[in-house]
């Protein structure tokens, strides 16, 4: 197990950053005496028994699943006081056959946990009046591209594609965009991604999605089906926002997430995939051989370009919890916001012609389910990702604060791991803490499994009910090693 530790912060105001430094006083005390081997402070709810069955399960699921490495950050309230305890797990080994071990500095590859950090972006925006859900994409296409609208094969009435569509799943847009290949600049290449332009983006438009058919394949804000395609353009048309580049640049997607709020919360590990600085796990297949890393830093990077550490993870965790001082930009306290239902859904399909009835509820990014789900026993939030050789997994409990994040250097989808690590870890948090007062269903108790993550991973269920989640608090700010500032990716 490793224990939090206090961050530097770097571009908040004054009041906010002696906000933080108080922050950071009052929660000295528990990282001294974790750190030197003592009990948690008494009254967190992070108690030693809790570790030990975590960082069993942390090193149970290295063990069945044959994991180079593997790092989890873990939020839960104290019993008094509303600074969180963010509590680091690690196993393994960040490359096979090397003697390092995996720590809380590690870093891996997000993949489609990414869409939620552009979901925060768009939240941001939206509080601040940039842009609204409603917005169609056609609003933010350069000048010249003609974005298709679905048109009602009965009355001719058009839908346009939407922001909230895109941020939703229900744009109608396949998974991968259909000239993806085109980011390939000779025929040996594997990741057409790094060299996928704007240019490209938009020019997806003009070709057929399925049997010649354009997108959308439906009518927008219907049906769900898994998109980076969507993500891609929403986290590109968001970046221009607020800096614009030329077509033949790679959108300020890094510069973006800075600006609004990851400078703010000092995540400073949490970048598009560079080149590398030491820390980058090496990705591996699901067979134990090397993977490309995703370097996902083009037009298509709002799906699942990051990169992050448990230390940053942590910190990101408890934002969405609304662990926050009120003063903090308001990028910040928006976070909290993408967990609230937007979206019903009817419909979900794994491709545009394979379409079945289920009833679940969207957030921003965020997959929203039931209770009854999984047997967790209060409503959660679920998002997850892969990359050729990397696996990620966030699962929270806003209702009671509490949430995990897992991150393992190998490629595991849904059949592969069974019920993902970070949804047995809540399960583990939810049973250790109070129940909450109940409050009545939205929505049914019983759906069908759908499907979600990088390219395609597990979406299970109904949606949650919609409850508060900005509650004034002090956010946790933890510690990371001393390195230089973030280099542009």
């Amino acid at each position: 197990m490793r224990t939090p530790r206090r961050r530097r912060h770097r571009s908040l105001t004054a009041t906010a950053a002696a906000a933080v430094a108080v922050a950071v006083l009052s929660m000295s005390a528990v990282s001294s005496a974790v750190a030197a081997g003592g009990a948690p402070v008494a009254g967190s709810e992070m108690t030693p028994e809790l570790s030990k069955q975590i960082q069993h399960e942390v090193d149970g699921f290295l063990a069945t699943h044959d994991l180079p490495g593997l790092s989890v950050a873990v939020v839960t309230p104290p019993s008094a006081g509303s600074d969180p305890v963010i509590t680091t797990f690690v196993a393994g080994t960040p490359t096979l056959g090397s003697s390092e071990l995996v720590d809380d500095t590690t870093q891996f590859e997000l993949g489609s946990e990414t869409k939620v950090f552009t979901a925060d972006l768009l939240a941001s925006l939206v509080a601040t009046g940039r842009v609204s859900l409603d917005d169609p994409v056609q609003r933010y296409a350069p000048a010249g591209v003609t974005v298709p609208e679905w048109s009602d094969p009965q009355t001719g009435a058009t839908t346009p594609i939407t922001l909230g569509d895109l941020a939703t799943h229900q744009a109608g847009l396949l998974d991968a965009p259909p000239n993806l290949d085109a980011g390939c600049a000779d025929a040996g290449c594997v990741n057409p991604r790094p060299g996928y332009t704007q240019a490209m983006l938009w020019d997806a438009f003009t070709h057929p999605c399925l049997n010649g058919q354009s997108c959308p394949m439906y009518q927008p804000g219907t049906d769900w089906l898994y998109s980076d395609w969507g993500f891609g353009l929403l986290g590109t048309i968001l970046a221009n926002v607020l800096d614009p580049v030329v077509e033949t640049e790679p959108p300020a997607y890094q510069a973006a997430l800075d600006q609004v709020f990851l400078d703010a919360l000092g995540m400073s590990s949490t970048v598009l995939e560079p080149s590398g600085d030491g820390r980058l796990a090496t990705p591996y297949k699901a067979d134990g051989s090397k993977a490309f890393h995703w370097k996902n830093t083009n037009a298509i990077s709002g799906a699942g370009g990051l990169i992050s550490d448990a230390t940053d993870m942590g910190t990101w965790v408890a934002a969405h919890l609304g662990y926050i001082p009120s003063i903090v930009p308001i990028g910040v306290q928006a976070m909290a916001d993408t967990l609230q239902p937007v979206s019903d859904i009817t419909t979900r399909c794994s491709a545009p012609d394979q379409c079945e009835p289920d009833r679940f509820q969207m957030g921003l990014g965020w997959e929203l389910y039931s209770a009854a789900t999984h047997e967790v026993g209060v409503p959660w939030a679920f998002k997850n990702g892969l990359t050729d050789g990397s696996s990620t997994d966030t699962a929270l409990a806003p209702t009671l604060r509490v949430g995990v994040t897992t991150m393992y250097n190998m490629r595991l989808s849904d059949t592969d791991q069974g019920l993902p690590l970070a949804t047995k870890l809540l399960k583990l948090l939810v049973a250790d803490q109070p129940a909450p007062e109940p409050a009545p269903s939205a929505v049914p108790q019983e759906a069908t499994l759908a499907e979600s993550g990088q390219p395609m991973a597990e979406l299970i269920g109904p949606g949650m009910v919609a409850t508060g989640f900005l509650a004034i608090g002090i956010l946790l700010i933890t510690g990371r090693r001393n390195h230089s500032r973030r280099e542009a990716a």
